[in-house]
């Protein structure tokens, strides 16, 4: 049977991932795996399947010049729009296949610097300068300058029941000690905006109950949410719409696309441009509901 599978570290090169990102996409259901005595073997026919895709999505001439077509690998903060852009380019079997791996801002700037990324999502606030993403950038490639790419700005806020019955209404709703929390994990954008707050309020995370509880994602946590697990959680305006919970604005944050120079200047980072400019992710975005998108596809210059 274990002939079947193949280990986490094998996967993670076949993929130029990190170990960490394979784990998650496992927990996620993305992969399937099995316990093999205490390690972790993950399903050869779900990679075959992945790699069949991209096959299917490129020409026999592509096939002359290489045995295998490279999918674009996107790593870094969850998304609605993106997951919706993903699953769109996918389907249009347009020579674009994109592999997501949501494990937050800060991993995919990791993963982008150790060149297991093409594409990161990010929407890390600095509270030196109030500005997003930039100063971490600057931080993590001292030696070289990624292309940064305007995505959209969308609503960040309170996740809570229909009708927000325990009345929340601003970043002092943290001071209260009859609500419960549903937290993101360490090195998510949301995570460092919400350890920000904190800090201003001067209350430490462990006053706040259910700070512990972590989620991977935007939806995830409003699914807690909607269970009636927690009384509200810090997420997107999108998240809380599609599982039909109310929502709190707090403030609208920036979310950009980073890449290094060669993929900009790649026929696929052209192909998914173009996809991200037109009419239907322009109508996607607005049935989702918290985003504005008039600097998509600008290149960012201005601080790096």
């Amino acid at each position: 049977m274990v002939e079947n599978y193949y280990t986490v570290e094998e996967v993670a090169n076949l993929l130029k991932l990190s170990k960490y990102t394979v784990y998650e996409m496992v927990k996620r259901g993305e992969l399937s795996a099995v316990k093999v005595g205490r390690q972790v073997r993950i399903s050869r026919d779900d990679i075959n399947r992945m790699i069949d895709k991209g096959k299917r999505q490129h020409s026999p001439d592509d096939f002359s010049k290489s045995v295998l077509p490279i999918p674009i690998m996107f790593i870094g903060s969850h998304d609605l729009l993106v997951e919706s852009v993903i699953n769109y380019a996918n389907e249009k079997k347009n020579g674009l296949l994109i592999i997501p791996a949501f494990v937050g801002s800060m991993e995919g700037l990791l993963s982008l610097y150790y060149g297991r990324a093409d594409i990161v999502g990010c929407h890390l606030f600095d509270e030196e300068t109030g500005t997003y993403n930039i100063p971490f950038i600057k931080r993590l490639f001292p030696g070289e300058t990624p292309v940064v790419v305007r995505f959209v700005s969308r609503n960040i806020g309170w996740i809570v029941p229909k009708g927000n019955p325990k009345r929340l209404e601003g970043w002092n709703d943290l001071l209260r000690n009859d609500l419960t929390f549903m937290n993101r994990q360490k090195g998510s954008g949301t995570r460092i905006l919400l350890d920000f707050h904190l800090k201003k309020l001067g209350v430490d995370g462990s006053q706040i109950k259910g700070y512990e509880k972590e989620e991977m994602t935007h939806y995830s946590a409003a699914s807690a949410v909607s269970r009636g697990e927690v009384d509200f959680a810090l997420g997107t305006e999108s998240a809380a719409q599609a599982l039909g919970l109310d929502f709190v604005v707090l403030e609208k944050e920036r979310y950009d696309l980073v890449m290094k120079k060669d993929f900009y200047a790649s026929h696929q980072w052209k192909n998914l441009e173009s996809l991200l400019l037109s009419d239907e992710i322009k109508e996607r975005m607005s049935k989702l509901g918290g985003y504005e998108w008039i600097h998509i596809g600008e290149k960012v210059t201005e601080g790096l």
